[in-house]
């Protein structure tokens, strides 16, 4: 059995060195979605989030609330109230660090 794990490694580390790796950048300057902006919000007394969606002129559009993380960026996703790549990722990990905190008990600070 160790034999068959150490062959399947092989042929891992062979297709790494196939490939072209990619060095990540630091971030550059924040763009903001045209879409407007959310504010993640943990309830938990009711084990909800809750993400507000504002226009730039500070007009409250909808609040999205569900259970988890997915849930919710799903729902984003779905009608497209972010607009960009790096707005939707950023929510992800925003909902997410607001699931957990949450789930823990530990107070959550949108980042």
């Amino acid at each position: 059995m160790e034999e068959e794990v150490c062959e399947a490694d092989q042929n891992e580390d062979e297709d790494i060195i196939d490939v072209p790796v990619i060095v990540a950048d630091e971030p550059g300057k924040l763009e903001l979605d045209k879409a407007g902006y959310f504010v993640i919000l943990p309830d938990p007394e009711r084990m909800l989030i809750l993400a507000k969606h504002y226009s730039y002129e500070k007009e409250l559009q909808r609040i999205i609330e569900g259970p988890d993380a997915r849930s919710i960026y799903r729902i984003i996703i779905k009608y497209g109230w972010a607009s960009t790549l790096n707005h939707a990722a950023y929510l992800g990990q925003e909902l997410a660090r607001a699931e957990i905190a949450m789930k823990a008990g530990f107070d959550y600070v949108q980042g």
